[in-house]
């Protein structure tokens, strides 16, 4: 008796299970990536925040505008911000620096730091990335989810451990409220009639550091 009857469909349908086996692989290692890559975008808009959060504490101690505000824990903050590779302890470090620069920002005169001409371009280096930082997060954030669900959903999670399947933890710091949130919540004509420059770009930013408030991201 032929066993070629029975052979036949066994070999095809090992070979579409193989098939779609390896198809799960690729996908699961293609998640990955992207999560990487997206992580990798984070870290990029990180250090611009942290280098011109940095400038801007150089050029007012250059000024001598800091002689009275706590910038000792924005300097420490950063330091460790630095040293924070993975999600967690970035959204650990990042946190800190939230909470460093609300202490600065209840203690010093904001209003009177941006209208310095040595801040702005370190101010203007900020708002691009605080603008910048809150996409780059999102998206890694949903990246991530979209590699960690994969990677514990049948059927490719039997090929998780082949594909070295490691869930990515979020990135979800604390924010400083962004400079337009907390300039929409001020009293606008009465910090108008203050300063005729009280509303350009640097007075918001002013307005949304010395009003700040921390706020889980991606509420």
């Amino acid at each position: 008796m032929s066993i070629m009857p029975i052979l036949v469909p066994f070999v095809v349908l090992a070979t579409g299970f193989a098939t779609i086996m390896f198809l799960l692989y690729r996908n699961l290692q293609r998640f990955d990536q992207e999560a990487g890559d997206a992580w990798r975008r984070v870290q990029e808009q990180r250090a611009v925040r942290l280098d011109a959060s940095l400038r801007l504490l150089d050029a007012l101690d250059a000024a001598g505008e800091l002689a009275d505000a706590p910038t000792a824990g924005i300097r420490q903050a950063l330091a460790a911000c630095r040293e924070a590779d993975g999600p967690e302890a970035a959204t650990e470090a990042d946190s800190a620096l939230a909470r460093a620069w609300r202490s600065f920002s209840a203690a010093a005169d904001m209003r009177r730091v941006v209208a310095l001409d040595c801040a702005h371009e370190a101010i203007e280096q900020l708002q691009g990335a605080d603008r910048l930082l809150p996409t780059c997060e999102r998206l890694y954030n949903n990246a991530a989810t979209m590699y960690n669900n994969a990677g514990v959903t049948f059927p490719a999670l039997l090929v998780a451990k082949r594909a070295h399947y490691a869930p990515r933890p979020p990135y979800r710091p604390q924010h400083l409220r962004s400079a337009s949130e907390a300039a929409s919540a001020a009293d606008s004509e009465t910090l108008a009639d203050k300063s005729p420059r009280i509303m350009n770009a640097y007075m918001l930013w002013a307005v949304g550091m010395s009003d700040t408030i921390t706020e889980e991201a991606g509420r």
